[in-house]
């Protein structure tokens, strides 16, 4: 019987001995370096009656980032004002994140200079700004169209018309491939 015992210890130490070299060999898996594979995913983050969406500049500065702006339940907010809040910058969370913008502050006084025309459904909105418009950035333009385009009627993607004090751009949709 002892031999036994001594062939049952020796085969569960043999046992526990393999399980271990396994583990530290790493089962043949080779060191890497970190791999590059871009950007983060992006999702699409719709408005809605609860939740408005104000986009701002990555941290990287090459991309928007749909920053959920969230009201009272129930409670929309006026387009102007969601142009103004957009052109305040990033506040709380989006700017703790990193997030950044591509658009100049609102000029001191100028707040009520902040119009967004009514809703049509075959021009879309206007959104008038006390500032030129044909020299701002792409992303600038992005941000305006995308924050009105999505945000400012529920359930609807809005072609927007940026009008500033140099120029009218032509309408434009939120395309956030572009």
């Amino acid at each position: 019987m002892t031999h036994r015992r001594t062939s049952s210890r020796a085969a569960a130490v043999t046992a526990v001995l393999t399980g271990c070299a396994l583990l530290l060999t790493g089962c043949g898996i080779k060191r890497t370096g970190v791999i590059e594979s871009g950007h983060a995913a992006t999702v699409k983050v719709s408005g809605s009656g609860k939740s408005t969406v104000l986009y701002f500049v990555s941290k990287e500065g090459d991309r928007l980032v749909p920053a959920p702006f969230t009201l009272f339940d129930g409670y929309t907010l006026a387009p102007p004002a969601l142009v103004r809040l957009l052109l305040d910058g990033p506040m709380g969370r989006a700017g703790e994140a990193g997030l950044t913008t591509a658009l100049p502050r609102l000029p001191a006084g100028k707040a009520d200079a902040v119009t967004v025309s009514p809703y049509s459904q075959e021009r879309g909105m206007t959104v008038r700004v006390p500032f030129p418009v044909a020299d701002l950035s792409a992303l600038a333009r992005k941000q305006l169209v995308c924050t009105v385009g999505v945000s400012a009627v529920a359930d609807t993607l809005s072609p927007v018309t940026l009008q500033g004090t140099d120029t009218v751009l032509p309408a434009d949709e939120c395309d956030l491939e572009r």
